[in-house]
C-alpha cells in the first residue's frame, strides 16, 4: 500500500468518524458543550477544530511535532498524532493543464493559475510532550472570569467604535444589536456573568458573515427569514468566546442552542463554519498562542531551508 493511499484511507476514516460524532451530537443536543470544547482550538480552521475535537476531546493546546521542538518540548515516543488537514497551494499552466513550478515573475503570476490541494498532517497535544515549561496562559480565576470577559469585550467595542448602552428592557430580553448605528443595548440589573454572555452574543451578531453580507446588499429581512441560524451562530460563538475566558455557559443556555439548531448534521456543519469565522475575529491570541505561532513559523522556515539544501 502506498503512503498516498494510506493517507487517503486515514482521511476517509476520519471524515466518517466525524460524521458519526456530529450525528451523535445533533441526536443528543449537546451543542453547548461542543462549543465550549471548541474554545480550546480557535486558532485552527473550523474544520480542523472539529477534526481535533472528534479525535482528542480532552486536548488543550495542539501543535506539530517540529513546532513543539521549537519550544523545547519533545513528543514522547509512541504517541499517536491527531489528524488535521493542511492546505498545499500549487500552480497550473492553463494552456496545458499541467502543474508547474511557482511563478518567478509578475508575468508568470498573471498567466498561471493558483490552486489549493489539501493533505493530511498531524499535531500533538501538549500532554503528549515533555520538556521546557510553556508560557502561562493567564486564564482568570472562575470568580473573576465574567469581569475579565466583560473587560475584553467592552475594550473591543471601544476600539471598534461600537456603542454599548445599558437600559431597562422588556422581560425576557437580555440585549440586542442595532447595525444601522452600530449599537449594543444590554438589559440593566444583570449579573456580570449574564452581561458577559449577552455582550458576546450580540457582538457575534455584529460579526456574523451572513448578516454582514445581507446588510451590504441591502437585505433588511435576512435575520427575520433566517433567525434560527443567526441565533444558533451567535450563541455558539458566545460559548466559544466565554469558554476561552474560563466562563462555561453550558448550564446557562444549553437548550437555547439545541432549540435553534435542530437535528440536521449538514446544517450544523455550515453553522459551525460561521461560528469559527466570528470567534477568530473576536478572540485575541494569548501568550501561548503567540509562542506556538512563532515556533511554527521557525519550524516552517527551517523546513524550507532544508528543502533548498536538498535541491
Amino acid at each position: 500500500m502506498s503512503a498516498r493511499t494510506s493517507a487517503e484511507e486515514r482521511r476517509t476514516e476520519m471524515l466518517a468518524r466525524l460524521d458519526r460524532e456530529l450525528q451523535r451530537l445533533v441526536d443528543s443536543g449537546e451543542y453547548a458543550r461542543w462549543f465550549t470544547t471548541m474554545s480550546r482550538f480557535h486558532r485552527y480552521s473550523p474544520t480542523n477544530a472539529m477534526w481535533i475535537a472528534t479525535q482528542a476531546p480532552d486536548a488543550t493546546r495542539v501543535a506539530s511535532y517540529r513546532t513543539w521542538q521549537q519550544l523545547g518540548r519533545q513528543v514522547r515516543k509512541g504517541e499517536t498524532g491527531i489528524m488535521v488537514s493542511h492546505p498545499k497551494p500549487y500552480w497550473v499552466d492553463p494552456g496545458t493543464g499541467q502543474r508547474v513550478a511557482p511563478p518567478r515573475t509578475e508575468g508568470d503570476r498573471a498567466r498561471l493559475q493558483r490552486k489549493v490541494a489539501f493533505r493530511v498532517g498531524h499535531v500533538f497535544d501538549v500532554a503528549q510532550t515533555d520538556g521546557d515549561p510553556l508560557p502561562e496562559l493567564g486564564q482568570p480565576a472562575p470568580d473573576d472570569a465574567p469581569h475579565a470577559l466583560v473587560d475584553h469585550l467592552e475594550g473591543w467595542c471601544a476600539e471598534q467604535g461600537v456603542t454599548v448602552m445599558t437600559e431597562p428592557l422588556p422581560g425576557g430580553l437580555s440585549g440586542y444589536y442595532r447595525r444601522h448605528d452600530d449599537r449594543i443595548v444590554l438589559a440593566a440589573a444583570t449579573s456580570p456573568g449574564d452581561r458577559a454572555a449577552t455582550l458576546a452574543h450580540e457582538l457575534a451578531h455584529r460579526h456574523d458573515p451572513e448578516l454582514i453580507r445581507a446588510h451590504d446588499r441591502g437585505d433588511t429581512s435576512y435575520y427575520a427569514h433566517h433567525r434560527p441560524d443567526c441565533e444558533a451562530v451567535a450563541e455558539g460563538a458566545a460559548h466559544v468566546i466565554s469558554g476561552r475566558y474560563g466562563l462555561d455557559l453550558t448550564g446557562h443556555s444549553a437548550g437555547y442552542i439545541a432549540g435553534w439548531v435542530g437535528g440536521d448534521v449538514d446544517r450544523f456543519k455550515q453553522l459551525h463554519q460561521r461560528v469559527g469565522e466570528v470567534t477568530r475575529v473576536l478572540l485575541p491570541p494569548d501568550q501561548l498562542d503567540l509562542a506556538l505561532a512563532a515556533a511554527a513559523s521557525r519550524a516552517a522556515n527551517q523546513a524550507t531551508v532544508r528543502r533548498g539544501v536538498r535541491r
